[in-house]
């Protein structure tokens, strides 16, 4: 029954997928991880140095979790960013999550490490930041949606306008407040 005879149907990745040890696999694994290398090589330096923030200066620790990080984003290529702009924000997630995950596992009691403080990254990268630097028309019903929790029906009943020029207002403010990101990152 060849190698499917354990009782399941083949699935069909199963099907074009080569056998492990093939020249086929090997260069697909090769090629693999050459499109990893390109989508991060620019931004290795700038997540070692973010991580190295994060860290307060700890130089393992540091390369331990930017080692973590690239482990966890080569790991799904799937997820991989399509834009180029989005590549470093996704390696800065990542990153905080594996720093997190990290201080979690540490057993309890026995954690000598010292702790590590999020509020080093400057302003200028959170969300907070991009929020100052957006207009105040923007920045007013993104607060107001998000923030204060306001329906898009209450927002409409109590600015007197449909409910569906509330929702294009909150499309032109997300789309202000994505290219405001997307500069600072690319500032960064």
């Amino acid at each position: 029954m060849g190698r499917h005879a354990v009782g399941r149907p083949p699935l069909h990745a199963d099907l074009f997928t080569p056998p492990p040890g093939t020249s086929a696999r090997q260069a697909g694994e090769s090629h693999a991880l050459a499109a990893f290398e390109a989508l991060v090589r620019p931004h290795r330096a700038g997540l070692r140095d973010y991580v190295y923030k994060l860290t307060e200066g700890d130089d393992a620790r540091t390369e331990i979790i930017v080692k973590e990080t690239l482990y966890r984003a080569s790991q799904d290529p799937a997820r991989y960013p399509q834009r180029p702009s989005a590549v470093r924000p996704w390696l800065v997630l990542i990153a905080r999550t594996a720093l997190r995950d990290g201080e979690r596992l540490a057993p309890a009691g026995h954690d000598d490490r010292p702790d590590f403080v999020l509020s080093a990254v400057p302003a200028a990268t959170t969300i907070l930041g991009a929020m100052d630097a957006l207009a105040d028309t923007h920045r007013d019903i993104l607060v107001e949606l998000f923030y204060r929790g306001v329906s898009l029906e209450e927002a409409a009943h109590h600015r007197g306008v449909p409910v569906e020029t509330v929702k294009e207002w909150l499309y032109h403010a997300m789309h202000a407040l994505r290219g405001v990101i997307d500069r600072q990152v690319a500032d960064t």
